[in-house]
């Protein structure tokens, strides 16, 4: 059936391709012509090569040659200015420039890359063009054209040549010695071509005509840069005339989970018939082998049957190794094709993981487990566009095993062979979808999705993906698109796969309570949506965000809210984090500071841009890591624990693996005092099966004089794996203690000493302005520490959700937050008290709010500043922030120790991961500058913050904030990119009592309420202890 299927799809578009007058760049049909159906990965590798299969090691074969590499490139805007007949090997190529394959072209000094979201860039005025499907633009498109030569081995002239292009955008044409081989359409999948016939002794030469745009982009408008060019690899390989074709793996599990039953579909092309059989037997000397190795290279299943051009094997594999994220454990499979002689003349392999993905009682199950998705969406993106090298690869699988993620959706578009390879090899749940998205058209009725003259040029791209994913197993679901509306295209694509492939759920997210997919699934679900989902018992399927807790700058807030919705109920199977990585490239301003570039930063003024949208990674575009990571690491964590009761310690744990005994990790536990004195510290090993749950008693403990203790739960790796050493800590909690709950002694308030403005005791005096009332200057035995008055403090400089469309800024702006001043009403003293009464003004001049203070200075050398105040509702409809703010000069020694939940900065929606206890850090590191800087270093939960260098220690009389920073806020709110923010030898000081979380809203729900501050009078009191 698939091969009929794919030579039908062949001919019809060539058929289509003939009758038409428009280029075959220009129309819907030519996806795929001339072209070898879709298949399994079938370089031959050396015979019982099984290490090579087992590393995927194809291209050790010598039946491969890789034709990457310097290319000759001529590169035009406007389709008439590309050169013609440069095809022909004797067309003169020398003075041509040379350009890396792969790697996209605007990566290498040709056209410009551009970045929109849901929007075709060439439906554009700096295109020229109007979106008009299937035509896009003729004079301001760009087309590359690449040429190369190469010489085939001497052993490779008896065999069948196959080219196989694994990825060029977004068409192509191809032609060996100036014979035309056929097109493509399909950036994402692999286009070959059989060019036995067309190869010469010596040199040959092969051309590609690349388009920047085609028919084909109209499906390709993904969340992403608009590239150009050959962004994977190129190469040829080699096999016998007669040869192994396609092989489909099936591995699932039986009904016990238990056994592993194992069969191998193999298509055979070219057999010979046996000289006396008759012919429409066409039986044939040829046997087909095959054998399946375990991980530790014991055969533990062979098979074998005379060939024929489509054959079956398998068998039963009692008490067999799963496969899961767990334990991604693989066996080896090779299939041998053996001539008459008895000769192997061709291997073939991959690796096999034997698992059962399903859905049952609204749940999907892995093995038969309610497995959780604890997902990010990855795009392919390095400094080369989207061509990432097998190590950037290999360190973002690494990354995730680290921080307790287990699953990636493909987004949005199949991904590199070697993605797979390692998914499979380290344990990562797949998602794999297809290349289809057409955001531009929209979700009605114009809709792509609507137009049933698309149904075979998607289903193709369903059949590309399919095949060349089908064996491996960490591809747990298939999804047929993003974004694309729902409608007959993607019907028919469902009916197709359901036809094909019954073994993997089908994803479909515009689907949602459409028929045509196997879950429910959404983009930036509201907490009580999902909730209200997964407690609806009409709602049978089960429910995943394809697509949450949007990273886009300072952000993921509310993401463990998320988690005690998911781990309620079952039928919620959790989510994929939008996204992994920035899609931002390294660039050099005028002043010669490296700063990450995103959309519009490069090309003309009118080029489209959707800015900084996609800079929504959990890690930089090199990979190092944003501060929500180490949230997510927490959150995602596979142990969880609650305290029951504080004096004997006792805990309730929950293993929330699936296939891990918690035997498998140690449990170090500590008891601390505020000051990282350590009380008391064990080791355990807890018995506890997977998603199995018990109280465990650590021991009695009797509090001292300190207000509060910390009892730390860490659980550490045992055994190591690739990427996760032993002794790794994957999951931890932490609770609070009571101690000594009786308030401290205050002490007294001193008697002031006034002279004009100033008020001195003990050697500290502190200025009030006569204007605002604010404290301008405080000085320690003359030695002044400001540098600009400590005022009230309301606003923050805005994240990315804070200005975003659901995001609350406008609502600051509104009110004038962001330019703030006082006028004092009334200033009075008294022996040991400035009284001052306030009026708060905003930007534009409007009353906002009142505020009464009193300062004092007390006997151990602490300056009191109370506040009290009071919104004027009217005019403030919601507050970032409320405390104080001043700047002092950055002294010599500028580290900041504080108390509180650390070291990551901790907003109060992302404050998992950090833990209570004294911490040490450096304002510089500790503010990060996020793609768009904007207001970072915050921590929560915090009793004191102390700057020894400048002889300052600030608290609060309850739980307080704080960051400290080497910027000024004014030039934090304006800075649009990395290197816009430079140290300007002070420190920015933000003590306050109240501050909002980050939320989501750049796409998705803005701050919970929760986590928001209520607009009513509010009272707190600094500390401000000098030395």
């Amino acid at each position: 059936m698939r091969r009929f299927f794919t030579s039908v799809i062949a001919v019809i578009a060539a058929g289509a391709l003939a009758l038409a007058s428009e280029p075959a760049w220009q129309q819907i049909d030519s996806f795929r012509v001339g072209q070898i159906p879709s298949h399994a990965l079938v370089v031959p590798y050396r015979t019982n090569d099984a290490s090579a299969i087992r590393q995927m090691q194809f291209d050790k074969s010598p039946w491969y040659m890789s034709l990457n590499g310097k290319w000759k490139f001529s590169w035009a805007k406007g389709v008439d200015n590309r050169p013609i007949g440069f095809q022909d090997p004797s067309y003169d190529v020398s003075s041509w420039t040379e350009i890396n394959v792969p790697g996209n072209w605007e990566r290498q000094g040709f056209g410009t890359a551009i970045y929109v979201n849901t929007t075709y860039e060439f439906d554009s005025e700096w295109a020229n063009f109007k979106k008009q499907w299937p035509k896009v633009p003729v004079t301001t498109n760009e087309v590359g054209s690449y040429r190369r030569s190469f010489t085939i081995p001497a052993d490779w002239k008896s065999r069948r040549v196959v080219l196989c292009v694994e990825g060029a955008i977004s068409f192509y044409y191809a032609w060996i010695n100036g014979k035309y081989l056929g097109c493509n359409m399909d950036s994402k999948t692999p286009a070959e071509w059989d060019i036995t016939p067309y190869l010469t002794d010596g040199e040959n030469t092969l051309a590609l005509e690349v388009y920047r745009w085609s028919a084909g982009a109209y499906f390709e408008c993904q969340d992403f840069w608009r590239l150009s060019g050959i962004e994977r690899d190129v190469y040829l390989y080699s096999t016998p005339q007669t040869y192994i074709s396609d092989y489909t793996v099936h591995s699932p599990l039986d009904s016990t989970y238990t056994k592993g039953l194992f069969n191998v579909d193999i298509d055979i092309d070219n057999l010979p018939v046996a000289p006396k059989a008759k012919k429409k037997t066409k039986q044939t000397p040829y046997t087909i082998n095959y054998r399946l190795l375990d991980a530790a290279n014991q055969q533990v299943a062979q098979g074998s049957s005379n060939a024929a051009a489509q054959v079956s094997l398998g068998t039963e594999l009692p008490d067999v190794h799963s496969w899961n994220a767990e334990h991604p454990y693989l066996y080896t499979l090779l299939i041998d094709l053996v001539d008459p002689q008895g000769t192997v003349t061709e291997t073939v392999g991959c690796n096999v993981g034997f698992r059962t993905s399903e859905i049952k009682d609204g749940k999907w199950l892995l093995n038969g487990m309610p497995v959780k998705i604890k997902g990010a969406d990855r795009h392919a993106h390095s400094q080369m566009g989207r061509t990432v090298p097998h190590e950037l690869a290999e360190l973002d699988v690494k990354i995730m095993k680290q921080n307790n993620i287990n699953a990636v959706r493909n987004s949005h578009y199949p991904q590199d062979r070697y993605w797979y390879y390692l998914c499979d090899k380290y344990g990562l749940y797949l998602i794999d979808e297809a290349n289809a998205e057409s955001h531009g058209y929209g979700y009605g009725p114009e809709s792509l999705a609507k137009q049933p003259e698309w149904i075979s040029a998607i289903i193709d791209r369903q059949n590309r993906m399919w095949n060349k994913s089908k064996n491996n197993p960490s591809v747990i679901i298939y999804s047929l698109g993003n974004e694309c509306d729902n409608g007959i295209v993607f019907e028919e694509a469902y009916k197709w796969f359901k036809q094909r492939d019954n073994s993997r759920p089908i994803h479909n997210e515009r689907a949602l309570y459409d028929w045509n997919a196997d879950m429910f699934s959404e983009m930036y679900g509201w907490h009580e949506g999902v909730r209200a989902y997964g407690n609806d018992p009409k709602q049978t399927r089960p429910y995943m965000l394809c697509e949450y807790a949007h990273a886009m700058g300072n952000s993921v807030g509310g993401l463990k809210d998320y988690w005690d919705i998911f781990e309620a109920n079952d039928k919620l199977f959790g989510g994929c984090i939008w996204d992994w990585v920035d899609q931002a490239f390294e660039a050099t301003d005028s002043l010669g500071r490296k700063y990450w570039a995103y959309g519009g930063d490069f090309g003309p003024a009118n080029v489209p841009s959707d800015g900084s949208f996609n800079c929504n990674g959990l890690v930089r575009a090199d990979r190092s890591p944003h501060p929500a990571l180490a949230e997510v690491k927490r959150v995602y964590q596979y142990v969880k624990s609650k305290l029951i009761d504080p004096a004997t310690m006792s805990v309730s744990i929950k293993n929330w693996h699936e296939f891990t005994p918690l035997q498998d990790y140690t449990l170090r536990y500590t008891v601390s005092k505020p000051d990282n004195t350590v009380l008391i510290s064990d080791t355990m090993t807890v018995q506890l099966e997977p998603r199995e749950e018990k109280t465990v008693s650590l021991g009695s403990f009797t509090p001292g004089n300190e207000p509060e203790y910390y009892l730390t739960l860490e659980w550490l790796t045992k055994n190591a794996t690739e990427f996760v050493p032993a002794g790794s800590v994957m999951a931890v909690d932490q609770f609070i203690l009571p101690g000594n709950t009786s308030a401290p002694a205050m002490a007294k308030e001193l008697k002031l000493k006034k002279k004009g403005n100033d008020y001195t005791a003990s050697g500290i005096t502190f200025t009030v302005s006569p204007v605002s009332g604010e404290i301008s200057a405080i000085s320690v035995n003359k030695k002044q520490l400001l540098e600009q008055p400590l005022a009230l403090s309301l606003y923050r400089p805005a994240t990315e959700n804070d200005l975003a469309w659901g995001g609350k800024a406008r609502l600051w702006f509104d009110a004038g937050l962001d330019s703030t001043y006082q006028h004092a009403a009334t200033i009075t003293a008294s022996k040991q008290q400035v009284q001052v009464n306030a009026d708060i003004y905003g930007r534009k001049g409007t009353k906002i709010g009142a505020a009464a203070y009193t300062y004092s200075i007390l006997a151990d050398s602490t300056l009191a500043i109370n506040c009290h105040f009071v919104p004027d509702t009217a005019a403030i409809k919601n507050l970032p922030r409320i405390g104080l703010v001043t700047r002092i000069q950055q002294p010599s020694s500028h580290m900041v120790s504080f108390l509180g939940r650390g070291p990551e900065e901790t907003y109060v929606d992302r404050c998992s991961a950090g833990l209570m206890g004294t911490h040490t850090v450096f304002p510089q590191q500790d503010f990060h500058i996020y793609n768009v800087p904007s207001t970072a270093g915050n921590h929560t939960d915090v009793r004191w913050f102390s700057i020894p260098g400048a002889g300052i220690n600030m608290s609060m009389a309850r739980p307080f904030q704080f960051s400290v920073y080497p910027y000024n806020d004014t030039d934090v709110d304006r800075a649009k990119h990395t290197s816009d923010l430079q140290p300007d030898g002070m420190l920015t000081l933000h003590i306050d009592a109240e501050q909002t979380g980050v939320g989501t809203a750049t796409c998705g729900e803005d701050v919970l309420p929760k986590y928001l501050i209520p607009v009513q009078p509010i009272d707190f009191t600094t500390y401000i202890k000098l030395k």
